[in-house]
């Protein structure tokens, strides 16, 4: 054989192995590297974002997030049942911000009485984890934002527009937290 032929088959392409033939723990990293992707985009879209972590209000908001679809109970402040006093009081009472609300349970009147005596209410400029006060101060709920609050309603607790219950608005309650 002469030296031109033994240097071509010397110099022949490698053949690229089957996709048989991927070893194993290629095919498991990739499909680990799906889930922990998966995992990490339900993270970010869920309630419980990062985001919401971070801040006072954001813990109240993520809290209150947190309760949606549970049952309505009057008198009832969590963690199954709520009435939309209980829900205030419960949201801020887990996040350790009771004393931003007044430090005691109240009733939406008490509530909106007590924000008012400190100049604490008005009907514009909500904040999110602000108080919104709807039918004369009968019915209370949290801000969460856009235009919307999160309260206890007698189908149970629903993520909702300011304007879109069957009450009045009244005011808004500004709770002083870091956000």
């Amino acid at each position: 054989m002469s030296d031109a032929v033994s240097r071509a088959v010397v110099a022949q392409p490698e053949v690229p192995a089957s996709p048989r033939s991927t070893p194993r723990f290629g095919r498991l990293t990739l499909v680990l590297l799906a889930f922990a992707l998966a995992v990490t985009l339900v993270a970010v879209e869920g309630p419980g974002s990062a985001q919401a972590a971070t801040s006072q209000a954001g813990k109240i908001v993520y809290t209150a997030k947190n309760q949606l679809g549970k049952p309505f109970r009057l008198g009832a402040e969590g963690m199954r049942r709520y009435d939309c006093s209980g829900l205030v009081w419960r949201v801020f009472e887990r996040n350790g911000l009771v004393t931003k609300i007044g430090g005691s349970r109240k009733l939406a009147r008490g509530y909106y009485d007590w924000f008012r005596r400190r100049g604490l209410a008005s009907r514009s400029n909500p904040r999110v984890g602000d108080l919104v006060v709807w039918g004369k101060a009968r019915h209370i709920g949290i801000y969460v934002g856009d235009g919307k609050a999160i309260s206890a309603l007698t189908g149970g607790v629903a993520r909702h527009g300011i304007n879109r219950i069957n009450l009045n608005f009244t005011a808004y309650l500004h709770v002083n937290l870091n956000r």
